[in-house]
């Protein structure tokens, strides 16, 4: 087979396929040249199919007639000039490879103007040449109408996703791009429909909101660091909200959209046991670094940059994410939504003389609230629902006079709060808890099929239901962990040493950190072969830890420990689990008390070592709408 230098024309194809590898590339390269022009508004218009027509139009500088000569030729760039000023890059685009693998894969029309221009360029670009050009009237800025993508290459077209799928990725482009820069507006419209429009709030909330929505945006926490070569905002999610996957992790770095795993697992890192197990919390963080600390050309699509000194900068945001969650936690409620009625068109004149229900008029003013006031209202939607109808099957409805009744129950309850407020609860002492003031108030009321303890808060009108599995989980995890760090390790001989055949990885591990393995307790000695001598081992909670213990701390040391703790997390949790009370066992009520003091006491109450809840809360009022009481 010959070997043959290909021409021009297929270069550039195949070059094109490298950036351009569906029509959301093509949407992410021009917003961000628009971003790059300094525009403050920028509109994306898709029409048909996603290949069919794509415009983007902005406010910004726009290009020189003499820059159009060479805008669609490969390696053209404003950006920089030589190599070493990648080391000062804050630019969005700076290899000049986008304009033309566009040109090369699609059909082009551009119209643009600078300020100090009397008239702006109309093009007409094919096959990466300008086949026509006029002269125009028009506002500063620039349009691109984008048509036929991938008509000249039918192979990568054929394999592109459905139409949907590739629309929604267009979708999820402009939402990321429109998230790291809160000083631009953004309009993306879909034949004719408005779907996404961030207005013109310089807030980073307030732009979270219009993105995201109001269920992740009022779980968002604050936090920030700054310093010479780091400035960081970030906003985290709280303990009961997060997802199943890293999806809702948006990471920007200079205005940035990347991903990387380390920045992740940093974040990820404080919430293990605030969550459940496999679960991601939330987060949109926003980094800006020396452009001197970060390599941004190691991908052809720019999302992955590699950072010096990586573990300098996940130690930060290892330290902002416990100051932000930790004081923002809180007990999981469960609430019945009402349902809305059928109004017959009878009974709007029936009721005209009934007093007007004001919750309408105040309707737009409860839009108008903070929306770190909302309430995340959907996480529980299925149980409540569920909830809702199994109180209601065959259940028989009874009309009682309830002015009457209203009114002893609110001279009951009047006189109930009165003695609750005065006599001190003796579940509690007035010591600084860590858990909802709500439970100060609390009684013992009663255990739920040998697994739930109610606790009742006559007050506040509320019950909380205690997972006595789950408490005496979080109880026993956070003692284990207590004595684990604060107690000296001691070790023990054993009769008859054993020898740990290992593969080649574990053996070089382990010889790399044996310090390690003394600081916890062991005592190896190399045997050769890939084999260690296994002589003392350490006494963990009055039990001997085995062989697989030791797999435990190899498979760990790929996380780059640093301490005891980060070893062995895993087995301390196992242990808790196994010490405690399970489902099913019988408590008398010294135990009960008992339990709920120490869990008052733990640091993080409200979740089980793996992320389960151990208290959940019912209000009265939903225990009431159950029984069509409200």
């Amino acid at each position: 087979m010959m070997i043959r230098l290909l021409d021009e024309a297929t270069i550039s194809k195949i070059a094109a396929g490298e950036i351009i590898e569906n029509p959301a590339s093509i949407v992410k390269e021009l917003v961000e040249n628009s971003i790059d022009a300094g525009a403050d508004n920028i509109l994306i218009e898709i029409r048909g199919e996603s290949t069919d027509f794509i415009k983007v139009s902005d406010n910004g500088s726009g290009f020189s007639e003499e820059d159009l000569n060479i805008a669609f030729l490969r390696h053209s760039t404003s950006k920089l000039e030589k190599i070493e000023d990648l080391e000062k890059i804050r630019t969005l685009g700076f290899r000049g490879e986008a304009l033309a693998s566009i040109s090369n894969i699609s059909k082009i029309k551009l119209m643009t103007k600078r300020e100090e221009d009397l008239a702006g360029n109309s093009l007409v670009i094919e096959n990466g040449k300008i086949i026509k050009k006029n002269k125009i009237g028009m506002p500063k800025g620039t349009t691109f109408v984008i048509t036929d993508v991938f008509y000249n290459t039918p192979v990568r077209k054929k394999f592109l996703r459905k139409d949907l799928t590739e629309i929604n990725n267009i979708i999820d482009t402009v939402q990321k791009i429109a998230l790291s820069n809160n000083n631009i507006k953004f309009t993306l419209i879909k034949d004719g429909k408005t779907i996404l429009n961030t207005g013109s709030d310089k807030d980073p909330i307030n732009r979270i909101f219009s993105i995201l929505g109001s269920e992740i945006a009022s779980s968002l926490n604050e936090g920030s660091f700054e310093s010479e070569n780091y400035k960081i905002k970030g906003f985290f999610s709280d303990n009961k909200t997060f997802r199943s996957n890293r999806d809702s992790q948006y990471i920007f770095v200079n205005g940035r959209f990347i991903k990387n795993i380390n920045i992740s697992r940093a974040v990820e890192k404080k919430y293990h046991s605030l969550i459940p197990l496999n679960r991601y919390p939330v987060f949109v963080l926003y980094i800006d670094i020396d452009p001197k600390l970060i390599d941004v050309n190691i991908h052809p699509k720019k999302n992955e940059i590699k950072i010096s000194n990586e573990n300098i900068l996940n130690a930060i945001l290892t330290e902002i994410v416990e100051e932000v969650i930790y004081p923002n936690r809180s007990i999981r409620e469960i609430e019945i939504k009402d349902k809305e009625e059928n109004i017959n068109v009878f009974d709007i004149f029936l009721d005209d003389d009934k007093p007007r229900d004001d919750s309408q008029s105040n309707e737009s003013h409860t839009n108008l609230k903070s929306i770190w006031d909302l309430k995340n209202e959907s996480q529980y939607k299925n149980y409540e629902d569920n909830l809702y109808n199994a109180f209601n099957e065959d259940a028989v409805l009874y009309k009682e006079d309830e002015v009457e009744n209203n009114e002893v129950e609110k001279l009951e309850e009047k006189t109930l709060n009165q003695e609750i407020h005065e006599e001190k609860n003796f579940l509690f002492d007035n010591k600084k808890s860590q858990i909802d003031e709500k439970l100060l108030n609390t009684n013992i009321a009663g255990i739920l099929f040998k697994t739930y303890i109610l606790l009742e808060n006559q007050r506040d009108g509320i019950i909380f239901v205690v997972d006595q599995h789950a408490a005496h989980e979080r109880v026993n995890y956070e003692k284990f962990l207590h004595m684990y760090l604060n107690s000296e390790i001691t070790s023990q001989i054993l009769l008859k040493p054993e020898i740990i055949q290992l593969n080649q990885i574990e053996y070089d591990k382990i010889l790399n950190y044996l310090d390690l393995f003394t600081k916890l307790g062991f005592k190896i000695e190399n045997f050769g072969d890939n084999s260690v001598v296994l002589r003392e081992v350490p006494m963990i909670f009055g039990l001997p830890t085995y062989v697989n213990f030791i797999r435990d701390i190899i498979d760990s040391l790929d996380k780059e420990i640093s301490s005891n703790y980060e070893a062995d997390l895993y087995e301390i949790m196992k242990k808790a689990c196994k010490a405690s009370v399970k489902s099913g066992d019988d408590l008398s009520e010294m135990e009960i008390e008992s339990l709920i003091r120490d869990l008052k006491n733990c640091e993080n109450p409200y979740t089980c070592p793996h992320g389960r809840p151990t208290i959940v809360e019912v209000s009265k009022h939903t225990i009431s709408k159950l029984f069509l009481r409200e």
